[in-house]
């Protein structure tokens, strides 16, 4: 071994220079498609998912469909057992799900609005349709008094299944607009909420959606659901719980909290198209009456305001649903706030929130003009308004707000064109 010597390597062949070049390239190649998957795995899960998830164009053959949503009473025996007989459905709502624009509209009707029942019965609350033939009257009820062809589905919820949802999702963020404090304990109903903004598990969010027991009744109540639900909406897309597994997840938690006849594959179509949907584009309304009124047979009832209902149907159920506007960073790239005027109004129903609001534009060089009150106070969404010359403006605005749902919206030209106006909805007020 001693005097022994390795032999010099052979030189290489042109034919095995040119194989281990056609190595080392397919080894660079993988290493770049395996850094591609662990990087972009999320689009890649996607483009998988588009495949063998269906679009809800395709399942429904239509661009748009109707949704029934009812949600129930509790009734309970003198022994305390829960049972379903006669319930009357506590809440109704009417949602378009437009998929070319993937705008959700949302239009709560008030469970006391009077109304013409089917042959037989005369005129009763609307709720009352639920009682008398369950899901089947209720959709032919409330679509005739809507005046839509028809719901495509419906979904019933349990008492629970509020609650089960805003647990499986963590809890929700919610600024309670006055102390709310309700108890019935026949009702199983136990509602003691503070002031403010605050994190909400799922108990107390039924206390909240379900309270009525003040001036506003019923009317209130609804602002409050149509407030858990975009707060719900938020929660699902600001803790991306828009991937596929969680899609499967929660529509399980749903699935065993509500009656309804959307078929999984369609509940996974619609939660899937949807996923991403700008809170923006979530639109909520209330049915508009008259006044309350003492019906014939002793019931206080609201007496149905139906050219406006007309007006707000064609605005928010059949006619054109327009997705939110983009918003358009670059305008605002030259603007100086110290050059930008503001009038501060609030929407939100939460008190103060105007002047916090004001306080915060002022310390980002805003000159703030007016601090007041809007026209009424369940605005879900933050307005920012100018005049259509004043749109770099209002874009700064909408960006020193920092609210991902505040809209831009044009308004008529007026005497004082620079001036922007921000009208604070319930979305800047829920911000923890």
């Amino acid at each position: 071994m001693g005097g022994k010597h390795l032999e010099p390597p052979a030189p290489q062949s042109a034919r095995g220079r040119l194989v281990r070049r056609i190595a080392l390239a397919a080894l660079v190649a993988f290493a770049g498609l395996l850094g591609f998957l662990i990087v972009d795995r999320h689009a890649i899960t996607d483009a998988v998912t588009r495949i063998f998830v269906p679009s809800p164009e395709s399942l429904f053959g239509k661009s748009r469909i109707y949704l029934l949503v009812l949600g129930t009473d509790d009734n309970w025996t003198d022994r305390d057992i829960l049972y379903t007989k006669n319930d009357r459905s506590d809440t109704i709502m009417a949602v378009a799900l437009d998929f070319p624009s993937r705008v959700v509209s949302v239009v709560s009707v008030p469970r006391d609005m009077w109304v013409q029942l089917p042959q037989g019965q005369g005129h009763g609350k609307i709720n009352a349709a639920f009682t008398e033939g369950g899901v089947k009257e209720s959709q032919a009820v409330v679509a005739q008094f809507l005046g839509l062809p028809g719901f495509d589905r419906y979904i019933v919820l349990k008492i629970n299944a509020t609650k089960a949802l805003v647990d499986a999702i963590g809890g929700i963020d919610v600024c309670v607009e006055k102390p709310l404090n309700y108890d019935d304990n026949w009702g199983h109903l136990h509602i003691h909420l503070k002031r403010g903004c605050q994190h909400l598990n799922g108990e107390d969010a039924v206390g909240y959606s379900r309270f009525r027991h003040d001036e506003l009744g019923d009317i209130g109540r609804i602002e409050r659901q149509q407030r858990v639900v975009r707060a719900v909406v938020a929660k699902l897309k600001n803790d991306k719980f828009n991937d596929l597994t969680h899609i499967v997840q929660l529509i399980g938690v749903a699935r065993q909290n509500v009656e309804t006849n959307l078929s999984f594959d369609e509940m996974r179509s619609l939660a899937f198209a949807f996923r991403d949907v700008n809170l923006a584009g979530v639109k909520t309304a209330q049915l508009p009456y008259v006044d309350a009124v003492d019906e014939p047979d002793g019931e206080n009832a609201l007496e149905p305001d139906r050219r406006g209902i007309e007006r707000m149907v064609a605005k928010a159920l059949t006619g054109p649903l327009e997705p939110p506007p983009t918003p358009k960073p670059q305008l605002a790239v030259d603007v100086v706030p110290s050059m930008v005027h503001v009038e501060v109004e609030n929407g939100s129903g939460l008190s103060g929130m105007a002047q916090t609001v004001a306080e915060r534009l002022k310390k980002k060089g805003f000159v703030i003009d007016s601090v007041g009150n809007a026209d009424r106070s369940n605005y879900a969404s933050t307005l920012v308004q100018a005049d259509q010359s004043n749109h770099a403006a209002a874009e700064a605005v909408r960006q020193a707000l920092e609210v991902a749902t505040a809209t831009i919206a044009s308004t008529a030209s007026s005497a004082t064109p620079a001036v922007v106006t921000v009208v604070v909805g319930h979305d800047i007020a829920s911000r923890p």
